[in-house]
């Protein structure tokens, strides 16, 4: 049985962590996985201890906790994924992922600063890892944006960050890259210790305005988990050869909270079953 968490808040009724446990326990869940969102928009330590201890009464665990953070904006970020840390390690959470640059712009104004925002990324990465490391919390990073994704972009930084980090195998993220899911997994399959589940579709043309503009050319939209073009069989052949035992981080909300969409991508996930 593959282990399955939420990630995002799978229902617009999900309006904080107690009704995000209780959602997971109601699906049969054991896990959930926390993001810088309500409770979690600030690091905050109390707030942290109540939401283990309601955790601990449902059997639910916190498998990893995700914050979003721009380094550019300033060093009081890496102050503030410290924090998200101590917060990790409140939650029993042997993870802390955190994003980079988190600029989801056009590629034409964000690559022009690529060689600052690399350098002053692989700094702040480093200052996390080594206090979130003395704590016991590894930092873990996904392929996303325009400057630390790609094959060659994601190896650049594993190259040059100089630390143990591990690697979030994101399903979707590589194609902002133009880069394809297979053959990102084939690449860092040794480092992955968490994986997030979901599915994008790709169309050469952005008639609503909401597409994100990928490295490729093309425009990236959500898709409902196993109709997109992510090749959900071979990803998960990959992972079960190289002995993946982690948890699948559902990363999907449906629009409405009589949508089947979750149950639906949920029992689609468990079918990779071996």
């Amino acid at each position: 049985m593959k282990k399955i968490c939420f990630y995002s808040p799978p229902f617009p009724r999900v309006k904080s962590y107690y009704d995000m446990i209780d959602i997971a326990a109601q699906y049969g869940l054991n896990a959930f996985e926390g993001l810088s969102i309500m409770e979690f928009a600030q690091p905050d330590i109390e707030e942290a201890k109540k939401i283990r201890e309601y955790a601990d009464s449902k059997n639910v665990t916190c498998p990893c906790l995700s914050a979003f953070v721009r380094f550019a904006h300033g060093k009081e970020n890496v102050e503030r994924l410290k924090r998200y840390a101590d917060v990790a390690k409140i939650l029993g959470s042997p993870y802390l992922h955190h994003t980079i640059v988190g600029e989801f712009a056009d590629p034409g104004k964000v690559l022009p600063c690529k060689d600052e925002l690399f350098a002053d990324g692989i700094h702040a990465v480093r200052e996390v890892y080594d206090y979130a490391e003395s704590i016991g919390i590894k930092t873990i990073f996904e392929e996303q944006g325009y400057i630390f994704n790609g094959i060659k972009g994601f190896g650049e930084f594993l190259d040059n960050v100089r630390r143990d980090v591990g690697v979030v195998a994101d399903f979707a993220n590589i194609y902002e890259a133009g880069d394809d899911f297979l053959d990102f997994l084939s690449a860092f399959k040794d480092k992955v210790v968490h994986a997030h589940i979901k599915d994008v579709s790709l169309s050469a043309t952005n008639p609503n305005g909401t597409g994100l503009k990928t490295l490729g050319g093309k425009f990236m939209y959500e898709a409902r988990v196993g109709e997109g073009v992510v090749n959900f069989k071979e990803a998960m052949r990959i992972l079960d050869d190289i002995g993946y035992d982690g948890y699948y981080a559902l990363e999907y909300s449906a629009k409405d909270d009589n949508s089947p969409d979750i149950a639906n991508a949920l029992n689609f996930i468990e079918s990779f079953s071996q």
